[in-house]
């Protein structure tokens, strides 16, 4: 092989190198995202046993709303925002 092409191939395989790692950058952070949307699954199920438990050991579903968790609770509207619209 001449070393033209010796050299075009070398800089195709570095190319492809940096391709390869960028995908692997993305496998990582997906399988990352993964694992915590597990972790948190596991999370909610273990509140709602022990809002379950809390409430058969005597406490109100009133008293629970008031120390319940932020993602129990409704996400306020933002106020009235309107999106421009794009003009022809």
């Amino acid at each position: 092989m001449s070393d033209a092409a010796t050299r075009i191939l070398e800089q195709l395989q570095a190319q492809n190198d940096l391709r390869m790692q960028a995908a692997n950058d993305i496998a990582q952070a997906v399988a990352a995202r993964v694992e915590a949307e597990q972790h948190l699954e596991q999370a909610k199920a273990a509140e709602k046993q022990a809002f379950t438990a809390a409430l058969k050991k005597g406490w109100t579903q009133t008293e629970l709303n008031k120390i319940g968790s932020p993602s129990r609770r409704r996400p306020r509207k933002k106020s009235n925002e309107t999106t421009p619209v794009a003009e022809n």
